[in-house]
């Protein structure tokens, strides 16, 4: 496996590098064919394996300023065409790359092209499109028109003669070397996309919109041999075996691409001409130095003017593609299969099917042997989509669309490919520890990795330069400056024809120890406490205790029920925790707020509440300090600490002190007029009883309790004769409870 050994050297050198920390080292590690995907592959090919090798030789050795290069052939001389859109152009490029204007249309989309037994250049073009017959000197003329929306593909038999596939009625017609043609077979599918001969002389269709693949016989005899799931057949080839592989492609309710490939209505006619232009390689060196990164430029096909940088939406709605195997004995498997990407292009070589994607423009290498069936990313063309393949002998060479390029792709592998990871969010500001690695680098090859680090998302100037190389296998310490982001790269060198391989890369780092965080410190002075409070919000403060949150708010307990006179604890609550992930423990101070130091309560509290018991601290006005650390999982010194202040709050152990100032009898009537006064804490509530009866509360004679100091005035008609007692009993804040009473005397009774 690729993960034990390199994991086991990093601890080692880990702890060699990085004595003991506060936070938990973590191993960022890249080794698995997903994972590398997610960097940039420049010169470098990917296994499915998850091994990074160097990439074939690959160049743009053309560059049109068009947007989309739609077919490719390719005649004896080595000589290759390239069809284009939107602007119906066809371009030769010769085999020591010189570069011409062949032909020009008067239809916008150049979407097929073969080359015939006479070695002259046959294009199809669309819409309302006819076939050309280009000769050797530049020269054109029609060739047949099929009367057909679109011409999808030509393909010719051993008998010279030539097939066109055209939309959008799904037709087939055949056509002699005289351009006289005749309808060879209509599929009733809307396109049929692609051709090719198999090896029994039979012409082979994909079609659009039910993905069938048709088995013709050259009376014009049909079979379906498959029906994908996908709606769209887009290419077909057929290898010396007399396997079919097909490439399939489109979402669900998609109607594939032939929709999204063409070019939008025109305004006015063109002409058709013959124009011959050498273009250098030096201008094409320049075409492609202006051309923005591929990352840079959105994907679409509605262009109706050249550009070197058109921009335009994704190709294909849904992104799924498949790679169809069908046996000689007609079975069929599917060997390839994407949610994300939509195959294009296909050619055979040897055993080895190589197909194109919309993804970064790939191209792929699947070893088709029974026993293999693996997988490579053979190049990234860092377009967003490889249109087309083409066989050049044992070269390859690819079409783009995005903007148009040709690029030649030898068999042998470039002197130096480099690889850039995604960049790597460690969350916090990070110290970086060793990075190791594990591959293969034969004689001839050499494998050196950089890193750079920065605080913003993507690298940009404010970013470290490039640091390394590293070239040490079991770790090189990073010399990247401590940072919350974090790239590294590789790059691949060789001398010869073999590549180093690289399989896993392992950096370790170490997030800065952060300080904990007390989102809320409330007190509850009574029996109900107030609700927590979070950081960036108010308090939710309720009648019922103090909240201390992002602010400092204040509220006293609620009103005790009926003649409940004890006293009920101080209890402190709080919210806080850790960015890292640390254990925290908490230390609880109070002062009060004539004194200048603070005094301990409890320390190493692991709970998130403590209770004083109110009896224990004298009467007055205090502040509470909690004090969050993470000491426990921190070697010392390296601990961090946060603490936060509570409101004010009193402790009252006195009850107030009630009496009566003034009372009058008048008759069988009478008036008592109470003062009831507390020395640290706001009256609450009040409440009077007669003669030992039911307690009935009462308001005070401004209308409201809430004051140290209150006067009650209670009037009381119609007494009975004789002697009478009134009690008045006061609340305060802190449950305390004072009590009064009156004496009335109503004349006309007697003593018992």
């Amino acid at each position: 496996m690729k993960l034990g050994r390199s994991l086991r050297i990093l601890l080692v050198i880990f702890a060699i590098v990085f004595p003991a920390r506060g936070v938990e080292t973590t191993f960022w590690q890249v080794g698995s064919f997903d994972e590398f995907l997610q960097g940039t592959l420049t010169g470098i090919s990917l296994s499915k394996e998850g091994d990074l090798t160097l990439a074939p030789e690959a160049q743009a050795v053309f560059s049109p300023e068009e947007a989309l290069a739609l077919s490719l052939a390719r005649d004896a001389h080595g000589d290759i065409y390239v069809g284009t859109g939107h602007q119906g152009k066809v371009f030769k490029v010769t085999s020591n790359q010189k570069s011409s204007l062949l032909f020009t249309a008067k239809e916008p989309d150049i979407f097929a092209m073969a080359v015939g037994p006479d070695g002259n250049l046959y294009v199809g073009t669309s819409p309302e499109g006819k076939v050309y017959k280009i000769s050797a000197d530049g020269k054109s003329s029609p060739f047949y028109e099929p009367k057909a929306k679109y011409i999808w593909a030509l393909q010719f038999d051993s008998e010279g003669r030539l097939y066109v596939a055209t939309g959008d009625k799904g037709q087939i017609f055949r056509v002699d070397a005289s351009g006289k043609g005749e309808l060879f077979f209509d599929s009733k599918q809307t396109h049929i996309m692609c051709m090719g001969i198999d090896s029994k002389g039979n012409l082979l269709a994909g079609s659009v919109p039910n993905g069938l693949i048709y088995r013709i016989s050259p009376q014009g005899k049909g079979f379906v041999l498959y029906q994908s799931s996908l709606p769209e057949v887009h290419d077909l080839a057929v290898d010396s075996q007399g396997r079919i592989f097909a490439a399939a492609m489109g979402g669900a309710g998609s109607k594939g691409s032939p929709e999204l490939l063409l070019a939008p209505p025109q305004s006015g006619p063109n002409t058709v001409t013959t124009v011959t232009v050498t273009a250098s390689s030096d201008l094409d060196s320049a075409a492609k130095e202006q051309t923005p990164p591929a990352e840079t430029r959105p994907a679409s096909f509605n262009r109706s003017t050249p550009s070197a940088t058109p921009i335009f939406p994704n190709p294909i709605s849904g992104g799924h593609g498949a790679l169809i195997e069908i046996f000689p004995d007609s079975t069929a498997e599917t060997i390839w299969s994407s949610n994300s990407e939509s195959i294009f292009g296909l050619a055979v070589r040897n055993d080895h099917v190589l197909f194109t994607t919309d993804g970064n423009g790939r191209i792929f290498d699947l070893d088709a042997k029974p026993d293999s069936e693996k997988l490579t990313i053979l190049t990234e063309t860092h377009e967003s989509l490889a249109t087309r393949l083409l066989r050049g002998g044992s070269d390859l060479y690819a079409a783009t669309g995005n903007v148009a390029q040709l690029f030649h792709i030898e068999s042998s592998p470039t002197a130096e490919g480099t690889y850039e990871s995604v960049v790597k969010d460690t969350k916090f500001i990070s110290h970086w520890g060793v990075l190791a690695w594990r591959g293969e680098v034969p004689s001839g090859c050499s494998l050196q990795f950089f890193t750079r680090s920065g605080n913003s998302e993507r690298p940009d100037n404010t970013w470290s330069d490039w640091a390394g190389p590293y070239t040490n296998p079991n770790g090189d310490t990073v010399t990247s400056p401590p940072a919350r982001y974090l790239q590294w790269k590789a790059v691949l060198h060789t001398t010869g024809i073999e590549s180093p391989t690289l399989d896993e890369v392992t950096v370790a780092y170490l997030n800065q120890n952060l300080p904990p965080q007390i989102h809320s410190l409330n007190v509850s002075t009574s029996s109900e406490r107030t609700g927590m409070s979070g950081l960036g919000g108010s308090p939710n403060l309720s009648m019922g205790g103090i909240s201390v949150g992002s602010s400092t708010s204040l509220s006293f307990g609620a009103s005790p029920q009926s003649g409940n006179s004890g006293k009920s604890p101080i209890t402190l609550t709080w919210q806080a925790d850790d960015p890292n992930g640390d254990q925290l423990v908490y230390y609880l101070y109070i002062k009060a707020t004539d004194e200048q130091d603070w005094h301990l309560l409890k320390g190493k509290i692991h709970q998130t509440t403590y209770t004083i018991d109110p009896t224990t601290v004298a009467d007055g006005k205090y502040v509470a300090k909690l004090v969050a650390s993470d000491e426990e999982s921190n070697p010392p010194n390296m601990e961090r600490k946060s603490e936060l202040l509570s409101a004010p709050f009193w402790v009252d152990n006195v009850p107030p002190d009630v009496e009566v100032i003034k009372q009058t009898v008048t008759g069988s009537s009478a008036e008592v007029q109470f003062s009831a006064q507390d020395g640290t804490s706001p009256l609450r509530s009040a409440e009077t009883s007669l003669d030992g009866k039911d307690w009935h509360d009462i308001i005070s004679d401004d209308g409201i309790v809430d004051s140290r100091k209150e006067t009650f005035t209670v009037k009381l008609p119609s007494l009975a004769p004789g002697e009478h007692v009134l009690v008045l009993r006061a609340a305060d804040t802190s449950g305390n409870v004072g009590v009064g009473k009156a004496v009335i005397r109503v004349a006309g009774g007697t003593n018992p």
